[in-house]
């Protein structure tokens, strides 16, 4: 059994302010956030991780780096850096401020399934999960008893997950959005297709304290 610990990562300065965030942009950790990959790493300091892959955007790198500094059995660990776990990208709305009325804005948070974001040259929900479904399951084959880190994005995480226990195409999104540094846990077993939830959107170790 594979067991998957995904983990968003901490919060930016375009979380802050209400901005698309996604695969072709980054924005540096707040204070905040730098304290809450601390806080998931003192967490899981103790779990052994045979694996970790982590997106190549620089405020997920940045979170690993800070919760791994926390964890107590890093000797000849390796950290994998994957493109395919980078963030849904928004084309054209990179940057911007999020308008809540519009209607792909809806249906990306809502209805996944009548996402289109054809007029902006975004990504398609089908390529996220794709793309981010692959890179899991080489990972599970890799390590099919293994403890593996995932450190990635937002909506990446919450499609990527719901996809993965066998939910339909119009719930990806549900249970969304996952709060930053966030702790879910799914298991794969070796001879089943889908995986099973054990802990999901886990914040409990984090402290109250939320000043950026």
């Amino acid at each position: 059994m594979t067991t998957f610990y995904f983990v968003r990562h901490g919060k930016t300065e375009l979380n802050l302010s209400l901005r698309f965030q996604g695969g072709k942009i980054d924005s540096p950790l707040l204070p905040i956030g730098i304290e809450q990959a601390i806080q998931a790493g003192r967490y899981l300091c103790d779990t052994s991780f045979d694996a970790v892959a982590v997106s190549t955007q620089k405020r997920a790198m940045d979170t690993a780096n800070y919760l791994l500094k926390e964890n107590d059995y890093l000797d000849g660990l390796t950290v994998n850096y994957y493109d395919s776990l980078r963030e849904i990208k928004f084309g054209k709305r990179e940057g911007i401020e999020i308008d809540h009325t519009d209607e792909q804005t809806k249906n990306l948070r809502q209805r996944p399934d009548l996402y289109d974001p054809t007029a902006f040259g975004g990504e398609t929900i089908d390529s996220l999960v794709k793309r981010s479904t692959e890179t899991i399951e080489q990972i599970s084959k890799k390590y099919p008893d293994g403890k593996v880190l995932i450190v990635a994005h937002g909506v990446l995480l919450i499609t990527l997950i719901n996809s993965l226990i066998g939910k339909e195409k119009s719930q990806w999104r549900e249970g969304g959005p996952l709060a930053n540094t966030s702790i879910t846990i799914l298991e794969k077993e070796n001879d089943l297709q889908n995986y099973t939830l054990k802990t999901f959107n886990d914040v409990s170790y984090q402290s109250q304290n939320e000043e950026a």
